[in-house]
């Protein structure tokens, strides 16, 4: 019995070792010469993808310590597999693994790629309202702009008609005259009759650029609402009348 004993304990305590397995904590083979990880490698090799895919995810759910095969798992889903959510947390954890790693940089930059294009999956409708008031807000304030300046010229005019009635000498419609030439509208034919949408740009900004104020911006989308669904619905590229 004894005998026995002895040698169900030598048994015991070699298991881990004939396994593989990690006997308190410590790896015994390293995570590059597990098998499932040069299998993976080998169907990577072969663009086997998903095959590739379940062999790394294997060698991380029996090893606790596996930054690599995380690392790869995530590349896959990113650029493969088109799951930001899932490259996300597998390229998180190589970096909770190997904070310091040299490739550490190029983990990160994956995982912001990941998150925008998360982004861009998310459905636009919920955001539409928020975005819509967010261009309102800015139109209103350019407009409090717009609608300041003019009050401005308005009170700088007034001094000069008062300064003008001050001196008799001066005829009256020289006066209107010269308020008239102060406040004259842009030439018309100066107007161009085509805009071609830009990057960036919004129907005020496009009636700030063609007429000097972005209070004529209702002026251009009537005359495009065979071209706009909303104010908003611009394109780059896009060309619009200008009336």
């Amino acid at each position: 019995m004894i005998v026995i004993r002895f040698t169900l304990t030598i048994l015991l305590c070699a298991l881990p070792f004939l396994t593989g397995c990690k006997p308190s904590g410590f790896e015994v083979v390293s995570e590059i010469d597990e098998k499932q990880y040069q299998l993976a490698k080998d169907f990577q090799s072969q663009g086997r993808v998903a095959e590739a895919l379940r062999a790394f995810l294997r060698v991380t759910e029996f090893r606790k310590n596996a930054p690599e095969s995380h690392f790869e798992a995530g590349y896959i889903y990113l650029n493969a597999m088109d799951n930001p959510i899932k490259a996300i947390y597998h390229l998180e954890k190589y970096l909770e693994l190997k904070p310091d790693s040299p490739q550490a940089a190029r983990v990160r930059q994956l995982i912001e790629t990941a998150e925008k294009t998360f982004a861009r999956n998310l459905p636009a409708q919920p955001y539409k309202g928020e975005l819509d008031r967010i261009e309102m807000m800015e139109m209103v304030n350019s407009l409090n702009k717009e609608n300041n300046r003019l009050q401005q010229r308005v009170k700088y005019l007034e001094n000069r008609l008062e300064s003008a009635v001050d001196r008799p000498e001066k005829p009256p419609q020289d006066i209107y005259r010269q308020n008239q030439t102060a406040t004259v509208s842009p030439n018309p034919a100066s107007v161009p009759r085509t805009y071609t949408v830009q990057s960036g740009d919004s129907l005020s900004g496009i009636s700030r650029t063609v007429y000097g104020t972005p209070s004529r911006w209702i002026d251009i989308y009537q005359a495009n609402r065979d071209r706009l669904s909303s104010e908003n619905a611009l394109r780059v590229g896009q060309e619009l009348r200008i009336p």
